[in-house]
């Protein structure tokens, strides 16, 4: 009888000066042990970013929570930047023991998340041929590849880095670094036709994360959703609620989120009849929209069914109300329409500490009486601001704008393509007007 091949999937540590569990899941990752399992491999999961032997922090009911943190020596990139640098995750003792558990894999298939994230990544690569040795291949896919590929292959200590925007070819890498064959190769053709993500790998969370949509038909200056996933694809209803039914059950958890780039768009056939099925069920699931969901799309039948099926986070994609950056980041949404979001919700129940808002700091040509004005308007208007800095991504539309516009090598070097480090460049924002803009956010959401 032929064997299996072996494949062991790794979630990498975090590396950052900050880090917050908001129902953050591995989704590329478990979609891909799911695709290999069914072709017929042995599957393991070895999850950095959650212990076994302690639990998260500051745990709450609703699922969030913060990552065990340790704090590490900066990258000497950053060795000049007056804050804490931490990795996030399991104690390296635990992930050794861990590794050292799972016997000889075939090959190991490993997930990136943000670019400058990747001292993570290659810590866990680290990790893993110290255990491992070096004859087992390493196969590293996942967002800081898509992004910055030449980098990765210089620095990640991965042997093979995965790019392509199709997970229909992984197997066949797979078959060619092992040398062994799979019992068969995957039937489907779009992310509508994935089976189900194996969410019970994962130990240690009260939730889990879907995705009902992949890619979005919206091009934002600042998003890198076109490159990493530029084909729109939608799953059946039926499909995300036998996903809802099956892991609400087997994880014993009525915590969702969605984290869709585009929930609402073409709601008639997508997003309203699923919520309705969900109220015709009447679970008494909790669920939650991380991702800035599109003012434009609210209506006041969509704001009904949130409330009515259990959406409790919600977070809305403003990020500015100048009328000249809301044109310049690609005309996503206006402040009538923004107002009109905020009404619909607030009429269908919701108070203003539930209506969510990003407002963005630090984009290329903004001020802080933008933010400012931004945080006001929000206020104003009945909704709830959230402040969050402009991180720029490779490939983006605004990209290059932000490259002349910093005094850091953010094109060369990822690390600076941090959030927390870009903004220290923006010569428009002082560390006297970042204190006081986010603590202006923090007092508005005080305010009823």
């Amino acid at each position: 009888m032929r064997q299996a091949i072996s494949i062991l999937l790794i979630n990498p540590w975090i590396t950052d000066f900050a880090a917050y569990n908001l129902w953050a899941e591995p989704l590329g990752l478990l979609y891909v042990a799911s695709i290999l399992r069914e072709a017929g491999a042995e599957v393991q999961f070895i999850d950095c970013l959650s212990s076994t032997r302690k639990k998260n922090p500051s745990q709450k009911e609703n699922g969030c929570s913060k990552y065990p943190r340790r704090v590490i020596e900066k990258p000497s990139a950053l060795r000049s930047i007056e804050r804490q640098y931490a990795v996030y995750g399991k104690d390296d003792g635990e992930f050794i023991s861990e590794l050292k558990s799972v016997g000889k894999p075939d090959a190991v298939v490993m997930t990136s998340h943000m670019t400058y994230w990747y001292p993570g990544v290659s810590r866990t690569i680290r990790f893993i041929r110290s255990v491992l040795g070096p004859r087992v291949p390493i196969i590293l896919g996942g967002i800081y590849v898509k992004l910055c590929e030449q980098h990765a292959r210089i620095h990640s200590g991965a042997d093979v880095v995965f790019t392509d925007h199709s997970l229909r070819t992984l197997p066949i890498l797979i078959e060619d670094v092992t040398g062994k064959t799979l019992n068969s190769h995957p039937s489907f053709y779009t992310f509508a036709d994935f089976p189900l993500p194996l969410h019970e790998l994962r130990r240690g969370f009260n939730f889990f994360s879907v995705l009902t949509r992949r890619g979005c038909p919206f091009k934002c200056s600042y998003c890198a959703c076109p490159l990493l996933s530029p084909d729109f694809a939608s799953r059946s209803k039926e499909s995300v609620l036998r996903e809802i039914e099956k892991y609400t059950t087997l994880l014993n958890t009525k915590q969702i989120a969605f984290y869709d780039d585009a929930l609402l768009f073409s709601s008639k056939q997508h997003i309203e009849p699923l919520l309705e099925r969900i109220i015709e069920q009447g679970r008494g699931l909790s669920f939650h929209l991380p991702n800035g969901v599109h003012v434009g799309l609210m209506t006041d039948k969509i704001a009904l069914l949130f409330f009515q099926s259990g959406v409790k986070t919600i977070r809305l994609g403003l990020e500015t109300a100048s009328r000249e950056l809301q044109e310049k980041t690609g005309r996503k949404t206006t402040n009538r329409d923004y107002a009109k979001a905020v009404s619909s919700l607030r009429n269908a129940g919701y108070q203003r500490e539930e209506v969510g808002t990003y407002i963005m700091a630090g984009l290329p040509g903004q001020t802080p009486g933008d933010v400012e004005n931004s945080l006001d308007f929000v206020h104003r208007t009945g909704g709830n601001p959230h402040l969050s800095y402009f991180s720029p991504i490779p490939g983006t539309a605004i990209f290059k704008e932000a490259v002349l516009a910093s005094p850091f090598p953010i094109e060369e070097e990822p690390l600076f393509q941090n959030n927390t480090i870009y903004i220290l460049g923006n010569r428009a924002f002082s560390a006297q007007s970042l204190t006081y803009l986010k603590q202006k956010a923090v007092e508005l959401r005080g305010q009823r």
